[in-house]
């Protein structure tokens, strides 16, 4: 069960002599008519060039000098979110997993941009799917749409920028402790998300994080994965310890699509040659 540019134009005066006077008529006429259709193919392209520059204008650019702008207000009080500090204050617990979840006053979302922050959420499976004799949970971390990503998104409403699918030998008794995720929006624009996943010896832990400018990374268990490459990532924990990943990349996902690309997934025979090795768990 899954939980979720401008072109001046100036016209040249053309002398003739009187001797064909007659066909001057005619040919500036018709300099006229190519002189008036050549005027109105620059000014569709001008407003083609117009429309094109409005629409970059309007795209969110996560540039140097508003990195710069947002560190400073991270450090200058008067710009911090009273109400989110609070709020953050009264919840604190000192907890976390696999990083204690600190709390830091920080800005204002509404300094970054026009829209406001929207929202963000995890997506997994606890209680397992069966792939033979083996059991395979899943978790990730998902944004929703904004000014931020939305060039990106087209009509999918979020984005998961973080999906770990893990084969394990262990399902808590209670069916939900056995792994844990949070994710966060207290570093506005950049989000970030963790979680923990425990097998019967071991524990896959992992945080991920995407930035406004699109960098995106995960580390899980101390090994980095660049989520440029594929937002995906499988992780079969082996009998001596060890453990071997898979990196896939499916290309923008939304977080109700997570359910049936699993089940997609889980029968490639790629996928199952994976999580049915041997020396598997």
């Amino acid at each position: 069960m899954q939980v979720i540019s401008k072109y001046n134009v100036r016209e040249q005066k053309v002398v003739r002599s009187l001797k064909i006077q007659p066909k001057i008529s005619s040919n500036r006429n018709s300099r006229t008519i190519i002189l008036g259709m050549f005027l109105v193919s620059q000014l569709v392209l001008l407003f083609i060039s117009a429309h094109a520059q409005a629409q970059k204008n309007t795209k969110f650019n996560w540039d140097l000098s508003k990195k710069l702008q947002h560190l400073r207000n991270r450090e200058d009080s008067t710009t911090w979110s009273k109400r989110n500090f609070k709020i953050d204050l009264k919840d604190i617990e000192f907890s976390g997993k696999p990083m204690v979840e600190g709390v830091f006053p920080g800005p204002k979302y509404s300094l970054i941009g026009d829209s406001a922050f929207v929202g963000n959420g995890t997506v997994g499976n606890y209680s397992g799917i069966s792939l033979k004799d083996k059991k395979i949970i899943y978790n990730g971390f998902f944004v929703d749409k904004s000014f931020i990503n939305q060039d990106y998104l087209g009509v999918k409403p979020n984005e998961v920028f973080f999906l770990v699918v893990v084969l394990t030998d262990y399902i808590a008794e209670d069916g939900n402790s056995h792994m844990e995720a949070s994710v966060s929006s207290r570093n506005y624009p950049d989000y970030i998300g963790q979680g923990s996943i425990k097998t019967k010896n071991n524990k896959i832990d992992f945080i991920s994080f995407l930035t406004a400018d699109r960098n995106n990374y995960a580390v899980v268990n101390f090994r980095l994965f660049d989520l440029n490459l594929g937002r995906v990532v499988l992780i079969a924990p082996q009998k001596d310890g060890s453990l071997r990943s898979m990196q896939l990349k499916p290309g923008i996902l939304p977080s109700k699509e997570v359910k049936l690309y699993i089940k997609d997934l889980l029968t490639q025979k790629e996928v199952i040659s994976f999580f049915l090795e041997k020396a598997n768990i």
